[in-house]
């Protein structure tokens, strides 16, 4: 009997301890299982990329990047963007740089009438473009450091286009409906900054004391079941 009351008292104060983030988890749990993962991405607002292939005349990647006076070449890759043929640049120091595959000329940073192109081409809604902002350093729903050019649209309310002045790639699609999971999603993984670690102390302590009120509470449930036929026995 002495066990069983150490078990209650180890059940109670791990209850205490626990309970609300259980309800946090179970929340967040119904709110991330409700909602359809692809409306979360934005996936039906994302138009389809242009796959088209350069069949121009292309300078080399070497070519293009001494007429856009850029050296220490690392790697380069060839893409359409708004319509063109171009080179995703990269140089020494984890550099990029934007050029123009035909004429060689330097392409970034990206300008704002650029990235406002760039998410409209990126875009396949019905809405129009009513902001677009410098960002020296992007926050933490684009999961990127920055800078950005920022692309807010009037549909769907809050939908925003985040594009890297660098290379000219969208960087992330977010909308009211993503902020609203990815909010349930900090509180379910307790990464309060980043909201990327699963490891974070918080969420073993918290998880290893979830899982001591559930062993405690299954021991208890057990000694309950047990006693019940040795009082009957005894009426």
């Amino acid at each position: 009997m002495r066990f069983f009351a150490i078990l209650t008292r180890v059940h109670k104060w791990a209850g205490l301890f626990v309970g609300l983030q259980i309800i946090l988890w179970t929340a967040g749990g119904l709110v991330m299982s409700a909602l359809p993962l692809q409306r979360v991405r934005s996936a039906h607002l994302v138009a389809a990329p242009d796959r088209a292939p350069v069949r121009e005349d292309i300078l080399s990647p070497v070519q293009a990047a001494r007429r856009a006076g850029l050296d220490s070449l690392q790697q380069a890759h060839l893409r359409r963007w708004l319509g063109r043929p171009v080179y995703v640049l990269e140089l020494a120091k984890g550099q990029t740089a934007l050029v123009d595959a035909r004429t060689g000329a330097r392409l970034s940073p990206v300008t704002a009438e650029m990235a406002r192109r760039v998410a409209l081409a990126d875009y396949a809604g019905n809405g129009h473009v009513i902001a677009v902002d410098h960002v020296g350093r992007g926050p933490v729903e684009v999961r990127f450091k920055g800078p950005f050019w920022r692309v807010q649209f009037d549909q769907p309310r809050g939908y925003t286009v985040w594009v890297d002045p660098q290379d000219g790639q969208v960087r992330a699609h977010r909308s009211t409906l993503w902020r609203v999971y990815d909010f349930f999603w900090m509180l379910h993984i307790m990464d309060y900054g980043g909201r990327e670690n699963f490891n974070t102390p918080w969420l073993i302590a918290f998880a290893a004391s979830a899982l001591l009120f559930a062993l405690t509470g299954a021991g208890l449930l057990a000694h309950r079941f047990a006693l019940r036929p040795r009082r009957r026995r005894r009426r």
